[in-house]
């Protein structure tokens, strides 16, 4: 399993959500600001590796890594 987190702006978190659902992945969504104060919409799941490839080759990631359960 691998944990993916990414952000994308606020007008296109909708689509993203659909998109997301059309897949049937569920992620943890969060309002958030970047850096310069712009506000974003984070994402955050936890997937298997066939169906991470499919988020990574649509976004650039601010996280990827294993997940392991404690």
């Amino acid at each position: 399993m691998i944990t993916i987190i990414y952000a994308v702006k606020p007008q296109f978190a909708e689509a993203e959500k659909e998109w997301l659902k059309e897949q049937k992945i569920y992620p943890a969504v969060q309002n958030h600001w970047d850096n310069a104060g712009n506000p974003t919409v984070r994402f955050a799941m936890i997937l298997p590796p066939d169906t991470a490839m499919l988020v990574k080759l649509r976004h650039k990631l601010d996280l990827q890594k294993d997940y392991f359960q404690r």
